[in-house]
């Protein structure tokens, strides 16, 4: 069994092109796996997309606007989870591909017309986005981040029950040949030793 957790910037450009990759790769990969966006919303994250998208840092008005955005797509993600993980990323995706840069405010009737496109139930997800959970399965992601050392999106940690290691964090996104090759590894060698530059052995 392969896990993969794939820890993201909701209004992230690369993020969203490296959502399509993982997504891409659990399909084709043989062995069955365990899939799961990680959306982080916190000023560390907002900073580093400012910085991508060569956006003034000193702009607070702009800074706090590309927050809340990020933070609504986080809440309208994991409320939409209650109704499956697969929908979940699609609407995710969907809404994802509706931004500009930088990133406009959170509309919510877009959002509506990504859930209904999807397939949702609106009644059930308006419901399960105002319950308080939200915010602590928020908080629990930022949590898991921090104790993977998640420092930069995006970021994959891979779990193999196979493999000895408790789980190994990769450095690199941008090939997706060269991830698959390397997951590929993963799976056929669950003895491997990482190379520093590129995988890290979590603790």
């Amino acid at each position: 069994m392969l896990e993969l957790f794939l820890f993201i910037n909701p209004i992230g450009t690369r993020c969203r092109e490296a959502e399509l990759v993982v997504q891409r790769l659990a399909q084709e990969l043989k062995q069955k796996v365990s899939l799961r966006f990680v959306p982080l919303v916190n000023f560390t994250v907002i900073d580093q997309y400012m910085a991508e998208a060569h956006l003034d840092p000193h702009n607070l008005p702009l800074r706090n606007q590309l927050f809340d955005t990020a933070y609504q797509l986080a809440v309208d993600y994991k409320a939409a989870q209650f109704q499956g993980n697969e929908k979940a990323r699609k609407l995710l995706i969907m809404e994802q591909s509706h931004m500009t840069i930088p990133v406009a405010p959170y509309d919510k009737e877009t959002a509506y017309e990504c859930l209904t496109a999807v397939g949702f139930d609106l009644a059930a997800f308006a419901e399960d986005r105002r319950r308080e959970e939200m915010h602590h399965c928020l908080a629990s992601d930022q949590a898991i981040a921090v104790e993977m050392g998640i420092t930069k999106l995006p970021a994959v940690v891979i779990m193999n029950s196979a493999s000895p290691n408790p789980g190994l964090r990769l450095g690199n996104l941008k090939s997706y040949e060269r991830f698959k090759s390397l997951v590929q590894t993963i799976i056929t060698q669950p003895d491997l030793q990482p190379s520093k530059d590129l995988l890290h052995v979590l603790q």
